[in-house]
C-alpha cells in the first residue's frame, strides 16, 4: 500500500532527524561542560599572575613596567574568563534552545505520522484524513 510505505519512510525520516538532534545536543552539552571546567581553572589559575607580591624591594622604572605589563595580563585574561567563556556558553546554550525546538516539532510530527497509522488502519472511509496528515507531515518535514 502506498500510504503505508510513504508513512514508513516519515517515520524513518523523523527518527533520523531526532537523532541527528540529539547527537548534536549531546555534543553541545558537552562542549558547554568541558568550557564551564576550562573556566573554574581559568578563575582558579588567574590569581597566579599578581602573584607573588614583589615587596619593597622592587622600585624604579623596571618594577614600574613589570607591574604595569602584570596588570595588563591580568586584565585581558579577565575579560577572557568573564566575558567570552560566558559569551560561548550563552551561544552554545541557545544552539542547544534551538535543537529542542526542533525535536519537539518533530515530536509533533511523530504524532501525526501515529495519527495518519491509525488512520490508514481505518480503511478506505479515512484514506482523505490520511492524505492530509500526510501532506501536513510533508510540510513539516521536508
Amino acid at each position: 500500500m502506498v500510504y503505508a510505505d510513504i508513512l514508513s519512510q516519515m517515520h524513518s525520516a523523523i527518527s533520523s532527524k531526532k537523532a541527528n538532534i540529539n547527537e548534536k545536543i549531546d555534543r553541545l552539552v558537552k562542549a558547554k561542560n568541558e568550557i564551564m571546567e576550562e573556566q573554574s581553572m581559568c578563575l582558579n589559575e588567574i590569581r597566579n599572575i599578581k602573584t607573588p607580591e614583589l615587596g619593597k624591594n622592587w622600585t624604579g622604572e623596571r618594577s614600574d613596567k613589570f607591574q604595569e605589563a602584570r596588570q595588563d595580563a591580568y586584565q585581558v585574561m579577565f575579560g577572557v574568563i568573564h566575558d567570552d567563556y560566558d559569551d560561548y556558553q550563552w551561544k552554545i546554550e541557545a544552539m542547544i534552545t534551538k535543537l529542542n525546538a526542533e525535536n519537539t516539532l518533530l515530536s509533533i510530527a511523530g504524532n501525526i505520522a501515529q495519527e495518519a497509522d491509525h488512520l490508514l488502519n481505518k480503511g478506505e472511509e479515512a484514506f482523505e484524513q490520511v492524505e492530509s496528515k500526510i501532506a501536513d507531515l510533508k510540510r513539516r518535514l521536508f
